[in-house]
Formats: structure tokens, sequence, C-alpha cells
């Protein structure tokens, strides 16, 4: 008889043992139900550059995350890899059933607290990086319970590319300045729209090369823009009727620089539609279309 309690008891310390280092290696996550999992998120461009710099999405870069079912706003996440990591683990609910809304929106902002919100482009877009921070990208996805969240984020401004030829005598673009434009609009990513425009100012562009500049810009009419060059001349171009930008287009511009001497009080000029990689035909629809929402 000693002889089996002396079996049971040991048989009760090893089942013991077992179960304390089942719950030492067992995620919390899975312990808690094995149905409430954290979301898993990617992040990509939509056909084109994902940045107004060209680029792909690289580790570090850091996107807002909107998860309204699961009371999460703003979260931050960041590039890591492949993968898409949030700052604070947003998880399904338990036996979620029905399909759950998520919005992420690129560069991240603290300031951020609500889906709809004020976006301001920098007026000096002459810098790196207030050139990259000017490219507000978004994106929309209804996700089922336990999928990837991929999201997909396009461009919600407009982007310009102005080309000069014709310079003479090592004359160069010294700066680009587009005149009178709205730097601020009320956006909804929600509903992908973009709100009421605020903010008219001036707007300096991002140097590429000597006879190259960029800008990003909130949708609205184009008006004209004032250029100066390395030897002092102030030029002025004008498209003589208001062109309207469209959310989600890259345009260029091919710029004839007058000689010397020579009427430079308005000069005009047109636009052409573009990839956002400055190049290319345009593969994503008519400009009225909005990409990534």
């Amino acid at each position: 008889m000693r002889r089996i309690i002396v079996a049971i008891s040991l048989g009760i310390i090893a089942l013991g043992l077992c179960s304390c280092r089942r719950d030492e290696t067992t995620p919390a996550d899975v312990k808690e139900d094995l149905q409430q999992r954290e979301v898993v998120f990617t992040a990509s461009g939509r056909d084109y550059a994902v940045k107004s710099s060209d680029g792909g999405f690289d580790s570090g870069d850091a996107l807002g995350i909107f998860a309204p079912d699961m009371e999460k706003m703003n979260v931050r996440a960041v590039v890591e890899g492949s993968k898409l990591v949030p700052d604070v683990p947003i998880r399904w609910e338990k036996d979620q059933r029905a399909n759950s809304e998520f919005f992420a929106y690129y560069p991240y902002g603290e300031e951020v607290n609500s889906s709809t919100y004020k976006f301001s482009t920098p007026a000096d877009q002459s810098a790196d990086d207030a050139f990259r921070a000017a490219d507000l990208r978004t994106s929309h996805v209804s996700a089922a319970p336990l999928t990837t969240v991929a999201f997909t984020l396009g461009h919600r401004f407009s982007k310009i590319t102005f080309t000069f030829t014709g310079l003479q005598g090592g004359e160069t673009i010294a700066s680009v300045v587009i005149k009178d434009l709205y730097t601020q609009v009320t956006v909804d990513l929600g509903t992908g729209g973009n709100g009421s425009l605020e903010g008219k100012t001036d707007v300096s562009a991002h140097k590429r090369t000597d006879a190259s500049f960029e800008a990003v810009l909130v949708p609205q009419t184009y008006l004209n823009m004032e250029v100066k060059t390395s030897k002092g001349r102030t030029l002025r171009y004008t498209t003589y009727t208001p062109f309207q930008l469209e959310s989600g287009c890259a345009y260029a511009a091919e710029l004839g620089v007058p000689a010397s001497g020579e009427d430079t009080s308005a000069i005009g000029f047109s636009f052409s539609i573009v990839d956002w990689d400055n190049g290319g035909v345009i593969s994503y629809g008519e400009p009225t279309e909005q990409e990534g929402l």
C-alpha cells in the first residue's frame, strides 16, 4: 500500500511540474483565449513609389493606425522588415465573427487624436525632411477576424516636378516658389475625402538638380510661381487658365528659360500627368480617382 501511495504522490508532483513548465512557455495571449489573437499588420505602396522621395518604406518608419472596433486610436506602428509592429498590441475580440475596420496613415503624428484631423504641408519644402513630411498617405481595410491586415497606402495629395530647359552660360535655378497655395486641409481617414482648405501662403519647392525642382501640394487650383536663377534673374510662370490639382496624381512641367534680356513678366506653361516616381505612363486611373482609400 505504501508503494502505491508513493507512486501516486510522485505522479501528482510530475503533473504539477509539467503544468508549471507549460505556463512559463505558453504566450500570454494564447493562455487568455485561443481565439483572441494579436492583429498582424503589413504596409506597402500602391503601384508606384511609397514616399515622395521615390523610395519604399524603411525599417524604423512610423505609421499611425486607427482600429475603432477595438477602441484603439492613433496607435504608433513601426516598420520592421516586412512587418508593421504597433507600440500597443491590437487584438481581435473573443469569438469575433464580423469584419473590423482599420485605417492607417503616414507619416505618424503624435497630435492626431481623431481619424478626422487637419494636416499641414510644410510651406518650405527645400529641406529633404520637410519635403518627405508633406506626403500624406492613407489606407482603409475591412478585414475578417484572424486575417492579416495588409495596408496599401495611396497618396492623398499631388506632386509636381518642374524641369527647366534652355539654361545657358552656367546659369542654374536657385529657387522655385509656388504662389498663394493652401497648405492645410481637413482629412478624413474613414471616408478618404479631403475637406476644407486653410493656411494660404507661398510654397518653396525641393531641389532635385540644378534644373529640376519638386513639391507635394494639397489638391487645389494652381495659379503661378516665381523662379530665381543663379544670375539674379527673377522669372514668373503662370498657367494662364487655372489648373486643378487632383488627389493621388503626379504632374510634370517642362519650363523654358528665356534668354537674358527677353520678357520674363509672365511665361506660360502646362502640365502632363506622370507616375508618382517621376516617369512613365500613369497606371492608376483617371486624375479624379483616389488611390489607397
